[in-house]
């Protein structure tokens, strides 16, 4: 084997990678296991990368969707609004995957797409990008393996809410590589109105960062009904079920 190759055997193995990829197994394993509310109609929506599971039966005509987290695929973004006649709202930071979902939804009715990282405050986030070559996503919590970072803009929700009339968001889909654990504590549900809602937990937070989350979203009064793997957990809020 050349110098070369056993470099780059050595940075594929080396110690923190593998235990990393050990830590996130284990992350997803106990989140994964989270006791959720048997409810009717939980219906798959959205390919095999990119969907998310929600109770169809309660989704109706006009709903508000925002989709935070466009990251190369809108499947799920597309077929609330095909099969329910929804109107979606994706945000997302990166440029790039912004231009790709103009592009994707070739002018589908009720769907748009604006560049913008939900954050707690509008202004701009320095990000940090991702070691994976094939991807563009950013993480402003640390989630690559990467020194290489990006200043993009950051948007509270009532921010956008306000510059688009929105008076409410019906269901909510997060999915912020890793900063949720920051940004869920400082966002009111109940207030925004939402119905539904769907978030992918990240191992930037230990198991016990995760089930406080959970715990967290109970005291506002929304159920665990649903889990797609890599931990893609739906809610409800209590009161619709």
């Amino acid at each position: 084997m050349s110098a070369e190759n056993n470099g780059s055997l050595l940075h594929r193995l080396r110690p923190e990678k593998i235990s990393g990829g050990l830590r996130r197994r284990w992350f997803e394993s106990r989140l994964e296991a989270t006791k959720l509310h048997d409810m009717r109609g939980i219906v798959e929506l959205g390919s095999s990368y990119g969907g998310w599971r929600v109770p169809g039966w309660l989704i109706e005509p006009g709903w508000i969707c925002y989709c935070v987290g466009v990251g190369g695929d809108i499947s799920f973004d597309l077929e609330l609004i095909r099969r329910y006649g929804a109107v979606v709202r994706a945000f997302e930071p990166v440029p790039h995957y912004v231009e790709w979902a103009i592009g994707e939804a070739a002018g589908q009715p009720g769907f748009s797409v604006h560049q913008a990282a939900i954050a707690t405050e509008d202004g701009p986030i320095r990000m940090q990008v991702t070691h994976h070559p094939e991807s563009f996503s950013v993480s402003g919590a640390g989630l690559y393996d990467t020194e290489d970072y990006l200043e993009l803009p950051g948007r509270s929700l009532p921010s956008l809410m306000g510059e688009l009339g929105d008076e409410r968001i019906d269901l909510l889909k997060l999915d912020v590589e890793g900063t949720e654990y920051g940004l869920l504590p400082t966002i009111d549900l109940r207030a925004l109105g939402v119905k539904v809602f769907a978030i992918q937990l990240h191992h930037t937070g230990t198991v016990g960062d995760g089930r406080r989350l959970i715990d967290d979203l109970a005291r506002q009064g929304f159920v665990p009904v649903a889990c797609r793997s890599a931990v893609k957990l739906t809610f409800v809020r209590g009161s619709l079920i």
